[in-house]
């Protein structure tokens, strides 16, 4: 608990959930809190199998939920647990790790940026025929837009003045963050950021060492073993550092696919970015959108989401993206907390 800040009365006063499915992803955020409350005093509902943290970002009361699992299930018990224990929630936040588009709609995007979901589009849902898979694409099969006033916020930052701000608080927080001695966010560094060639896969190189990768075939060897032991040779790109060498992570904003199936193919992920104009990979915004239309994602890249794909940059991305959600509450607040005639979700 924090002298500075006041608690809340119940739990219902509760407006902002952030819902983290790995623990080193709710460890980055708890590293953020501005304050910390007893989730204990405010207790639950008896059928809510959720556990919770609660603490505050700047000026807000958040709700903290550990999620027992990934995806779009998980995530979906999880949101109605949340919202049967914490019915005042306005504004729901998926908060963690993705893969990420290299080349896509935003730009070029590197290790350690963080994607902002405009929209989120079910890339696995459809009907698979004999020779192909056809996305669900009609009005009553996709998820909606977010609603009005979370798209006028993300109006408002992608101007080139609210980018560059939200950038730059993004940037103080992360610092601040790493600072921290209870938790250990080293930087990668920018050799480790490595990309591929689309058909250049992760595998044995050699026919004595393994018949099954010179097919072509993954084997699940292949799949454990990192890109050094390998031999994997990526594509030189060059990212731009400030004096001291440290990194200058970017927020792209766009439609981020969602799904039950981790992306570790870069044919399928291009394929997917080309049909759909997505920026990055995820598993559990569809789940808590059905409960929580005022939703986003908020997620660091950890990964290109291809056969390479590693937890090297995990720590870092999940950093980035604790990072860049306290920024954005900073500006939520400003725009939506003034205005009291603003209603993000009728409970």
């Amino acid at each position: 608990m924090s002298d500075n800040h006041t608690p809340p009365s119940s739990r219902h006063e509760f407006k902002i959930a952030i819902l983290c499915a790995l623990p080193l992803e709710a460890s980055a955020l708890q590293g953020v809190f501005d304050a910390h409350w007893d989730a204990e005093k405010y207790g639950k509902d008896q059928v809510d199998t959720n556990a919770y943290s609660l603490g505050v970002l700047g000026s807000h009361n958040v709700v903290l939920v550990h999620m027992a699992n990934m995806g779009k299930v998980a995530a979906a018990v999880a949101a109605a647990n949340l919202r049967t224990s914490f019915r005042g929630i306005q504004l729901a936040l998926v908060v963690g790790i993705c893969g990420g588009a290299p080349f896509g709609p935003s730009g070029e995007l590197f290790l350690g940026d963080v994607v902002i979901s405009e929209g989120l589009v079910q890339y696995d849902l459809g009907r698979r025929l004999p020779n192909t898979f056809v996305r669900k694409d009609t009005p009553g099969e996709n998820l909606p837009r977010p609603r009005p006033e979370v798209r006028a916020i993300l109006a408002k930052l992608q101007t080139d003045q609210g980018r560059q701000q939200l950038q730059n608080e993004m940037l103080e927080h992360l610092q601040l963050l790493r600072q921290r001695s209870d938790l250990t966010i080293p930087y990668p560094g920018a050799m480790n950021d490595r990309l591929f060639m689309l058909k250049y896969l992760h595998k044995h190189r050699r026919p004595s060492v393994c018949v099954v990768c010179y097919r072509d075939e993954l084997c699940s060897s292949a799949m454990e073993t990192n890109c050094e032991k390998l031999g994997c040779r990526g594509l030189d790109r060059i990212r731009i550092v400030n004096a001291s060498n440290e990194p200058q992570p970017s927020v792209h904003f766009g439609l981020v696919a969602t799904g039950d199936t981790v992306m570790r193919s870069g044919k399928v992920r291009d394929h997917i970015i080309t049909r759909d104009k997505v920026i990055a990979f995820e598993m559990e915004g569809a789940g808590v959108w059905e409960t929580f239309p005022a939703a986003l994602v908020i997620k660091g890249v950890c990964d290109y989401a291809d056969s390479h794909k590693n937890k090297t940059w995990q720590a870092y991305a999940a950093a980035t993206a604790a990072a860049a959600t306290k920024a954005f509450l900073e500006h939520w607040e400003i725009t939506c907390l003034s205005t009291h005639k603003i209603t993000l979700l009728s409970i």
